[in-house]
């Protein structure tokens, strides 16, 4: 994580002789200079945003737009600039955390507001948090460069290349996934994703690495966030849509809001009055009553697990195809998601009689020490089999309140058993497609 922004001060001229006057005058007495209200905002928005946020709070405090005159002086703030995907969440928990965080996606300010780190907005119908910017996400790229990866020439490769990022580390790529994955389609959509791993260009460890292969001209599109209205200008050609997905935009929306606690709330209300006057900051969508945010977080420990984690041996299977004609049925079983109970549980659970129980009890015990959950996960695994999706992800995370998948064991547990499928899968299906 970058420090925070600060600006080089020339010492020499009108500035230090301000500075030795101020000195002075703690020396002898006199009333002290009166200094900006500080704030700290973190943000990962560009240098050219941050200015113009800047230039245009300083006129409004100054100006008669202001909602508070009795604010003393200027609100000075100090930028703690976040990496391109950084979770603003993960901020929360530091010793000195900033007062305001601005950009980044929805889903993390749900989060922290449903665990009561947000402090009460001075906006109406933004209680918690507001919405700071709104965009779409769609397959963006440079189509006529010419790509220097090695080209494609297995079924479901052909034409140009799409890829992504870790969608555990990367928001934006999380999101587009979703978008694959909406609409009751979630199969078809994991396949879509699964073949688009399959292309030869390892997916993005960390945000940005799929935009910098595009600019390099390793690949041609990866998904990005462009301005709404550049959402249905010119995109992605049928034969890109057949890999990468549906072309139509999806919505993106990044929040803004005040910590709970922070060091300088007086600068951070007039912040957030501020953005409401101006027409940057508006009232939060509601999260879908039946849609956990944890689910978001399951849903990329899937897609990690079993595209990211898993990657090689898909190069593998698909290099295979290469060789030879292989038919829809076995395609759809290698590109479909896995299932629940995952496979050690179901294996354990074939051996049958009291030594089955015993064993899938000691298990549930070793994921969790609460009973609600442990008791969850054993009438879960007793149930009909089924494939992970939307559904399934959706239970996960409302299990035990919500408690199951915040636990640090099950979500190793889950991962491992995830990415372990998948490598069995895809090896396996190497000997089906011959």
């Amino acid at each position: 994580m970058r420090p925070i922004a600060t600006r080089r001060v020339d010492r020499s001229g009108p500035v230090a002789l301000a500075i030795l006057a101020t000195i002075a005058c703690g020396s002898t007495g006199c009333d002290a200079v009166p200094s900006a209200d500080r704030l700290v905002v973190a943000t990962s928005w560009s240098p050219a945003d941050r200015r113009r946020i800047e230039s245009e709070l300083a006129a409004w405090v100054a100006g008669s737009g202001s909602s508070r005159p009795n604010v003393a002086g200027a609100v000075r703030v100090e930028w703690l600039i976040l990496p391109p995907g950084e979770d603003p969440a993960r901020l929360a928990g530091r010793r000195s955390p900033p007062d305001v965080l601005l950009g980044g996606p929805a889903a993390s300010y749900q989060r922290l507001d449903r665990m009561g780190r947000l402090a009460p907005l001075p906006l109406e119908g933004s209680p918690s948090w507001s919405v700071a910017r709104r965009a779409v996400i769609r397959l963006a790229g440079a189509p006529s460069r010419s790509r220097r990866g090695r080209p494609s020439e297995a079924t479901d490769r052909d034409g140009p290349i799409v890829s992504f990022d870790d969608p555990r580390n990367d928001p934006i790529s999380l999101a587009w996934a979703k978008g694959l994955l909406a609409g009751g389609h979630f199969r078809a959509g994991y396949s879509r994703l699964v073949r688009v791993a399959a292309h030869p260009h390892r997916i993005g460890r960390q945000p940005g690495a799929a935009a910098a292969a595009v600019e390099r001209g390793e690949i041609a599109w990866a998904p990005a966030v462009v301005p709404e209205s550049l959402g249905a200008g010119p995109g992605p050609g049928p034969e890109v849509e057949a890999a990468g997905g549906p072309s139509p935009s999806l919505p993106w929306i990044e929040g803004v809001a005040i910590l709970q606690g922070c060091r300088h709330p007086e600068p951070a209300r007039t912040f957030l009055q501020f953005l409401a006057a101006t027409g940057r900051a508006g009232p939060a969508p509601r999260h879908p009553a039946n849609r956990s945010p944890e689910a978001d977080s399951l849903l990329a420990e899937l897609l990690g697990a079993t595209l990211v984690d898993a990657q090689d041996e898909l190069w593998a299977v698909w290099s295979a195809l290469e060789r030879v004609n292989p038919s829809e049925p076995a395609l759809e079983w290698m590109t479909e998601p896995p299932p629940w109970p995952p496979a050690s549980v179901t294996t354990i659970l074939n051996r049958q009689g009291e030594r089955a129980m015993s064993l899938v009890e000691t298990l549930a015990g070793e994921l969790s020490a609460e009973p609600s959950a442990r008791a969850w996960l054993i009438r879960s695994w007793l149930s009909p089999p089924r494939l992970v999706d939307a559904a399934m992800l959706d239970d996960l995370a409302t299990a035990a309140e919500g408690r199951l998948c915040r636990e640090p064991r099950v979500r190793d547990w889950l991962r491992a058993e995830w990415t372990a499928w998948a490598r069995q899968r895809y090896n396996r299906s190497v000997f089906r497609l011959q």
